[in-house]
């Protein structure tokens, strides 16, 4: 009994609810797959899927099965990948979206360090804070910032991030400063639009997540105009460090509420799921990876 074959065509069955589709997608015939089946739930002495005349669905212990199979395949897949790719060389062309204050401050040296290594690959980079659709719009990679909402893509932790609150000292001495979020209600707040439209910041208070809501008189899609907002002294922001760390650093800003700052910021590569990622990806992504750790 082939038994990598029998889950592959068990795995094939119960995501696309149908023999004769998964026989497709296998290139098999539907007798094939079927013995298959059968021949897995008699090694396994139980049974996986249910067959009536409109549908195929799963037992308890099917379901259970396939959350084993698919992490099994999946990391054979993906040991099988590292291994091709290592003695391939990277070509053709990577369309990629990224965050604009990201793409201009941090990627832009990532991505000239890996075309300097593949010069056989062309990127196509789309600088952009709207979050555009990676299957619809055609893109093969997206940099994403922030807790991942969509689980029909992949995702690679690239590196660490922060976002903090912060003003200049000569605003704090003018205004106060905040003690807790809700203190955040007393100041003239400079948010950025495209999280929670402009009224409302993230927090961590008591262990938990919280969304204090906040008002001012300037708000925008980028995060570097409300960088030179909040040093023309116009009020209190929240932003990556990627965008004021040169401003912390030169004490032209202060930071604030350190103790509430959530911790799921982090930076992410985003992508299609795959069977096989393509060698140009994965060496990028592998790249912004090792790139992006060190020197954050």
């Amino acid at each position: 009994m082939d038994k990598f074959a029998n889950m592959q065509a068990f795995q094939a069955v119960a995501e696309n609810g149908s023999f004769a589709d998964a026989a497709r997608r296998l290139n098999l015939a539907n007798s094939v797959v079927s013995k298959r089946i059968k021949d897995l739930e008699d090694f396994l002495g139980v049974q996986l899927l249910v067959r009536t005349t409109r549908q195929v669905t799963l037992t308890e212990s099917g379901q259970h099965y396939l959350d084993h199979v698919r992490q099994l395949l999946g990391d054979m897949e993906e040991v099988e990948a590292s291994l091709r790719y290592q003695t391939q060389k990277p070509v053709g062309t990577i369309k990629l979206t990224a965050p604009l204050s990201f793409g201009l401050q941090t990627l832009a040296p990532a991505l000239a360090s890996y075309l300097d290594k593949y010069p056989d690959v062309s990127i196509r980079t789309y600088l952009s804070d709207r979050r555009v659709d990676l299957v619809g719009e055609s893109y093969d990679l997206a940099i994403r910032i922030g807790a991942l909402t969509d689980p029909t893509l992949m995702a690679k932790k690239l590196c660490a991030g922060r976002r903090v609150v912060c003003a200049t000292p000569a605003y704090f001495k003018t205004h106060g400063r905040p003690q807790s979020p809700a203190d955040l209600k007393a100041h003239n707040c400079l948010s950025y639009i495209n999280l929670a439209e402009g009224k409302s910041w993230p927090f961590i208070k008591d262990g938990k997540k919280i969304w204090q809501a906040v008002s001012g008189n300037f708000l925008s899609d980028n995060g570097d105009l409300l960088h030179q907002a909040a040093l023309a002294g116009c009020g209190i922001t929240m932003l990556p460090t990627f965008i004021v760390d040169e401003s912390l650093a030169a004490k032209k800003l202060e930071v604030v509420l350190e103790d509430y700052e959530e911790k799921d910021f982090d930076v992410y590569a985003v992508y299609q799921q795959t069977r096989h990622l393509s060698v140009k990806i994965r060496t990028l992504i592998d790249h912004l990876h090792t790139y992006l750790a060190q020197s954050h």
